[in-house]
């Protein structure tokens, strides 16, 4: 009976979770919408984006109910755990960051901006410490946590694109190394029925690699320095490493596939 009440029970507070999550998120944008008056498009651009985000995140919790226990003891839980709830709240924030970083570009929001980008920064120390604090380190905040990772890059990817602070080719070539990863993990949750998150030297060394890239290109706008060949080049070195990147992720997922039986 209380596996039955489990399995009942968890799907109910996912979806209570997301919706709280997306309301919360319509207020924010709301917020900043009376403060500055925003024109009607951005809101036909937030609404559509946050709505079918959430709707995603749902769709994948719901799949990967079964990753919802403790792993050092195997308890199986019923409800998103504080932790969890941490690292939905950043997930969840990632449309409602993109949408307003564009509309900075036309209102005078740059600052609460920045604050709201600083808190989000905040829940990724937070998530992992209250989980290790308190022995509630789970499969599913595991996945959650690398989704996270990647959704802020791809957000952060399609803003600096935005506001010009990369090349397009540069922009699409991270893109596509993200859609290759998005590519290959669908397809193992459909030959394995999970996925395990597992990451490669070449992975973590492309992701930092990004992310020292949009550093420098803060400072360079910050600066407001010209096109400069130190920041060419490093565009450069950082294009080289997204590209032994994928063929790398190429050779792990198939290793994957001939490592993991299929699903019954």
């Amino acid at each position: 009976m209380e596996e039955r009440d489990r399995i009942a029970d968890l799907p109910r507070n996912i979806l209570l979770t997301l919706s709280i999550f997306f309301i919360v998120q319509c207020i924010i944008f709301l917020t900043f919408s009376l403060i500055v008056g925003f024109e009607s498009q951005y809101w036909t651009i937030f609404l559509p984006i946050s709505t079918g985000f959430h709707i995603l995140i749902l769709i994948m919790l719901l799949l990967f109910r079964d990753d919802f226990y403790i792993e050092s003891t195997g308890q199986k839980l019923d409800r998103i755990n504080l932790a969890n709830i941490i690292t939905l709240s950043r997930v969840s924030s990632m449309p409602t960051l993109l949408v307003l970083v564009i509309a900075a570009k036309e209102y005078s929001i740059r600052i609460p901006v920045l604050i709201l980008i600083a808190l989000i920064f905040l829940t990724d120390f937070f998530d992992g410490l209250i989980s290790r604090k308190t022995n509630q380190v789970t499969k599913i905040g595991k996945i959650l946590d690398s989704v996270s990772d990647y959704a802020l890059l791809i957000v952060l990817s399609i803003i600096f694109q935005y506001y010009l602070l990369i090349p397009g080719w540069l922009f699409w070539l991270i893109i596509t190394r993200f859609g290759i990863q998005a590519l290959f993990m669908a397809v193992l949750m459909i030959i394995a029925k999970r996925i395990e998150p597992k990451s490669t030297f070449m992975g973590k060394v492309t992701i930092a690699s990004i992310m020292v890239l949009y550093t420098l290109e803060i400072i360079k706008m910050i600066l407001q320095a010209s096109s400069h060949m130190v920041f060419r080049i490093a565009e450069w070195i950082v294009a080289i490493i997204i590209v032994i990147g994928i063929f790398d992720k190429i050779a792990s997922f198939f290793d994957t596939i001939k490592s993991k039986p299929s699903a019954p």
